[in-house]
């Protein structure tokens, strides 16, 4: 094609082009008719109107009756008439939105937009409507809204999906109860009430008794079914003013209103006897429930969420160890109270040194009664505070225990403990695991992982564990026994004598070591009944193929 040709075409094109463009301004292309327009607002739920404020009169576009779930829109033909049709809760003042709008119209219109939802019962339809209102408002010479014009759409749908997430932000979907954020928000306006009045409240924690012994007999489900149910009984029964919520798993939390001491007593009772007078129907039949109650009086003893919770969750702990089905109302206690605060400064210890490796291993020898050779060395975990001082195990692992922390301390001395049998190779070692770490994979992976890179570490590694944890659950404990036989390392039942002696530990469990209690040593000469004991011990231990050995004979 030569460039004349191609230039002949592209002017061809243009031509085209401005052809159309002439046909737009001439308006000679087809445009959406009033019926076509009204036909596509309908399909995505929205209609328009002019409403002229002077005389308080609303036209509206076709279809909107249909739209509006209306017989026809004589019954919308004003703003008093469509206010009438409102759900009260959402009847705020059309006029005030548009006149407030007006006042920013500077000749072009102020735009406006606001929701609201027309009652089902008064327009029939069953459900309420809920409608987003849009427009444009225009001033006039007087400053005052004069007329305006705008688009209402249906948005049911999304509000219905505001308002269950909404709900799940602030309910508990297991119970429908308060959750625990919501419950705070509440909690702090009740202490800032108390507060400015001077009157009292009450916040308390209910703690379903056993309620680990429930999921693991019963099932989760029965679990969960136990809290719905003790949930309604409590909703059920107390005062409208009252606030109750999901504090945790199996705790849940009320807030009394203008409640003294006498009253929480009273109220505390009244709440424990109606979660203990019915069994509990699940799918795995019916379950007995007891519960505790934890209760601290604001704002005299304590005037923030967070104080009213420690409080509440102190006060069920004391609850508890006075005995099942009671109630405790926080009282100060500054020995108390000091002693948690060197268990945070114990804590915040515990958690500086893991970091900076203020852990070590002391190794005390066990020596062979008969040879007085060692045995063994038994790694004791130590901790140095930055003060240089050196803290021994009984100081800090049951802060650690108590507070969560001894998983990291296992691990940890169990890193020690490898490092010290690569190290040196003709060392052999006792190392001491909690309850809590005795069940976890992971400690037990990270031990079959140092075996298998290592072979010579089994047969000089020995753990012990507690009698407590073999007496707590024989079945968990067997389990884990095997899993270290099978790893190839030895085990010994450590502080036989301490308060679970069961001979049936002994005979179900294959430990290769029994440890007994010190205390059984300590004035063995004077005492026939501890030498009996030990005696005895060491002769069914032979029956069972174990070593024994006695602590604190040095």
């Amino acid at each position: 094609m030569s460039e004349i040709e191609k230039k002949t075409e592209v002017d061809a094109s243009c031509a085209h082009g401005q052809d159309e463009i002439s046909a737009v301004v001439e308006g000679r292309l087809p445009t959406i008719d009033r019926k076509r327009a009204s036909d596509v607002m309908k399909s995505i739920g929205e209609c328009v109107y002019e409403w002229d404020i002077a005389k308080d009169e609303i036209s509206w576009s076709e279809d909107a009756e249909n739209l509006l779930c209306l017989p026809d829109t004589s019954r919308i033909s004003s703003n008093r008439a469509l206010s009438q049709l409102m759900l009260p809760s959402t009847q705020s003042s059309r006029e005030e939105v548009v006149h407030s709008a007006a006042c920013e119209d500077r000749g072009q219109g102020a735009p406006y937009r606001f929701q609201y939802a027309l009652c089902g019962e008064k327009i029939g339809t069953g459900s309420n409507i809920w409608l987003e209102d849009s427009g444009c408002c225009f001033a006039g010479e007087n400053g005052q809204a004069e007329h305006a014009h705008g688009v209402l759409r249906i948005v049911s749908e999304r509000r219905s999906l505001e308002e269950r997430l909404d709900r799940m932000s602030r309910y508990d979907p297991l119970t429908g109860l308060l959750n625990r954020t919501h419950l705070n928000t509440v909690l702090e306006d009740v202490c800032q009430s108390a507060i400015r009045s001077g009157e009292s409240a009450a916040f308390m924690i209910i703690g379903i008794d056993h309620f680990d012994l429930i999921n693991s007999a019963y099932g989760y489900e029965a679990g969960d079914a136990v809290v719905v149910e003790v949930a309604k009984r409590l909703k059920e029964n107390l005062r409208k003013v009252d606030y109750i919520g999901r504090f945790s798993g199996a705790r849940l939390g009320i807030i009394l209103e203008e409640c003294d001491e006498r009253s929480v007593l009273v109220a505390g009772h009244r709440i424990l006897n109606l979660i203990k007078s019915e069994l509990v129907e699940t799918d795995r039949g019916p379950i007995a429930i007891t519960a505790g109650i934890g209760a601290v009086i604001l704002p005299q003893h304590a005037n923030t969420p967070r104080a009213a919770f420690n409080s509440a969750h102190q006060a069920l702990l004391e609850a508890r160890r006075e005995r099942q089905n009671s109630i405790s109302i926080y009282a100060p206690d500054p020995q108390r109270d000091e002693q948690q605060r060197q268990s945070v400064l114990m804590a915040q210890n515990i958690v500086s040194a893991l970091k900076q490796g203020r852990i070590h291993m002391a190794y005390q020898p066990v020596v062979d009664s008969k040879t007085h050779e060692i045995e063994f060395f038994e790694a004791l975990i130590r901790l140095e505070s930055e003060d240089g001082s050196v803290l021994e195990a009984g100081n800090f692992v049951s802060v650690a225990e108590s507070l969560g922390l001894i998983r990291l301390v296992d691990h940890y001395a169990l890193d020690l403990a490898i490092e010290t049998l690569r190290k040196y190779p003709t060392a052999k070692l006792s190392l001491n695991v909690s309850n809590e770490t005795a069940g976890d994979p992971e400690w037990l992976s990270k031990l079959a992982i140092a075996a298998l890179g290592q072979p010579d570490i089994p047969p000089r590694l020995i753990v012990e564990i507690t009698e407590s944890h073999a007496a707590e659950s024989l079945a968990e404990a067997s389990r884990f026994v095997r899993s270290l036989h099978d790893l190839g390392f030895k085990v010994a039942l450590d502080d036989f004598g301490a308060g679970f002696t069961s001979f049936r530990n002994l005979k179900d469990l294959p430990f290769d070591i029994i440890k007994v209690d010190g205390m059984f040593a300590v004035d063995m000469d004077d005492n026939p009944q501890n030498r009996g004991f030990i005696s005895a011990l060491v002769g069914l231990a032979k029956l069972f193929d174990a070593k024994t050995v006695v602590e604190w004979v040095e």
